[in-house]
């Protein structure tokens, strides 16, 4: 008995495969990648219990046009996941190979002065309506940039995933299914202890720390975590507070977001190591372990550094360079 909605001509092989999966502990969040290739398989009167590449192009024309490209290698590596369990069973699909992602993408590092100014307005709250979010917004903020964590990481906390004796965090499912231990500053964790002492007082472990207050007709949300949506709204409303804005993006391209300051935090980790003198090659995989990242390349990625972040930088290595250069006459 088909139960998820489908109605194409592999309604069924869809149903066991989310069946399988489900059996297989996966969350599958991606879900709706097969929503929109059965109603395409409607759309175009498939009949044949058999995934050609025009029919996989077609799908993809169709559904990812002005999508962002991780997004596309996301519909892609789902689908995948579903073509080789058709294989599996005996049906011809076709697998197509997951592009190469673009590269252009490069994130917004804060400066020392910006961050200063983020956490000024947010601590005000003078972009904030709800006094609930007035303590949990600032709170975030601290975390994702003083643990370098990413927003769907933060926003899943739970109280009982605080180690407040030792001061580290608990990672549970992260991306890539990882679970992973995340150590804090000491001050951090003490800003952190009064902040659940203050606002989830009386509370079950099991609550979120930024706990969604919203309750208006079917929407109950009370109890569930805050949304992305909800700390990207904040986040950009501080953002136009403080005068940081850039041009517009494209809608498929990703601009200043929360993401950014952690990007910031990696930049700002490995500059302060270069200044203790400390190899980064050999604090790199430490790093990348804290940052939750499956490969060295991942972290790589992350070494951004902008005019004001390397000034100390050049500094230093203008002492190694003077009178290595000829003078240019002027």
């Amino acid at each position: 008995m088909n139960t998820n909605g489908y109605a194409g001509v592999l309604k069924n092989e869809m149903h066991d495969f989310i069946k399988l999966r489900t059996s297989q502990g996966y969350k599958d969040t991606n879900r709706h990648v097969l929503t929109t290739f059965d109603k395409y398989l409607l759309s175009i009167d498939a009949c044949a219990k058999e995934v050609t590449a025009d029919i996989v192009d077609g799908w993809l024309s169709a559904c990812c046009a002005g999508l962002k490209s991780r997004t596309v290698d996301g519909y892609i590596t789902y689908y995948n996941a579903f073509a080789k369990y058709l294989h599996s069973i005996g049906v011809a699909a076709f697998i197509p190979e997951r592009p190469m992602l673009d590269q252009d993408y490069v994130p917004y590092i804060f400066s020392k002065q910006e961050l200063n100014d983020i956490f000024r307005i947010a601590d005000s709250g003078e972009t904030i309506k709800v006094e609930l979010a007035k303590a949990q917004f600032p709170m975030l903020l601290r975390i994702l940039y003083g643990c370098g964590l990413r927003l769907g990481e933060a926003l899943a906390l739970r109280l009982s995933d605080v180690d407040f004796t030792n001061g580290v965090l608990c990672i549970w499912n992260g991306k890539g299914r990882k679970d992973r231990l995340v150590p804090m500053d000491k001050t951090l964790t003490a800003i952190l202890k009064m902040y659940c002492d203050a606002v989830l007082a009386g509370k079950s472990v099991d609550s979120y720390l930024f706990e969604s207050d919203y309750n208006y007709g079917k929407r109950n949300c009370i109890g569930r975590p805050r949304p992305l949506a909800w700390a990207e709204n904040h986040f950009h409303r501080i953002l136009k507070a403080a005068g940081i804005q850039l041009k517009r993006p494209p809608a498929s391209k990703r601009g200043i977001c929360p993401h950014c300051l952690r990007h910031t935090f990696a930049v700002n980790s490995f500059r302060k190591q270069d200044l203790a003198g400390i190899d980064n090659y050999r604090n790199c995989p430490l790093l990348s372990v804290y940052l939750g990242h499956r490969k060295l390349k991942d972290t790589q990625k992350y070494l951004h550094m902008t005019a004001e972040n390397s000034q100390d930088m050049l500094a230093i290595t203008a002492g190694y360079s003077r009178g290595l250069f000829p003078e240019a006459p002027r």
